[in-house]
């Protein structure tokens, strides 16, 4: 099960699908450009894969049956605080939010272009949902999650991908998420979107995490 991050739509994993080479499984959509579909879940046990805010998503609803996760230029907290201070200033996501009362193209081109894709939208941006989409990245935390994993089983087995080049989730935002002793895998000219940018390796690591749920 596929799950996009802020600004994208499920073609966004176009890439992964085809480096994988198989034709099943089950993309949720924020409707950020369309209908929202964030309810449909795959008949059987499954991977789920999330990129950015779709990695927070998932480890805040861990879905029914998951019984592994591939999280992708993923985060377990967006916005500094006391406590995290490599997030992003909540004040920046409160402009964005602002800035789609007006502009809601303009301020998701503009993210798109600072994450490293220059293509147009893939259709009208749909403010309210894209709104709530930051309220989620502003006001979400998924670190008490993490530290109860270290001593039960409340998620499944996890692995972390990330772009040692990444302008929106740096690598010390990184680590700070994921500070609970979950191994990273880096990659070394990744940036924001190794979907797009290095599919290969992303359908790799999903390959890997499906091998180890069927084993499990």
């Amino acid at each position: 099960m596929f799950v996009h991050g802020w600004g994208f739509d499920p073609d966004f994993w176009t890439p992964v699908r085809s480096a994988l080479g198989r034709a099943d499984g089950i993309d949720l959509d924020f409707g950020f450009f369309g209908p929202e579909r964030m309810a449909a879940r795959p008949a059987r046990p499954f991977v789920a894969v999330g990129h950015s805010l779709g990695a927070l998503w998932l480890l805040r609803h861990r879905p029914e049956r998951c019984i592994g996760m591939v999280l992708i230029n993923g985060f377990a907290r967006f916005s500094a605080a006391a406590d995290f201070p490599p997030g992003v200033p909540p004040r920046v996501v409160g402009r964005m939010i602002q800035g789609l009362e007006q502009n809601p193209d303009d301020v998701v081109l503009t993210f798109r272009r600072r994450a490293g894709i220059a293509a147009g939208l893939p259709g009208p941006a749909q403010a309210g949902r894209l709104a709530a989409g930051l309220a989620m990245l502003r006001d979400e935390d998924a670190r008490p999650a993490l530290d109860e994993r270290a001593s039960s089983a409340i998620l499944p087995p996890m692995t972390v991908l990330a772009g040692q080049d990444d302008p929106i989730v740096t690598a010390d935002m990184t680590r700070a998420s994921f500070s609970t002793g979950m191994p990273i895998e880096w990659v070394a000219d990744g940036g924001h979107l190794l979907p797009l940018t290095h599919p290969d390796i992303c359908a790799a690591t999903i390959s890997r995490m499906t091998q180890r749920s069927r084993a499990a």
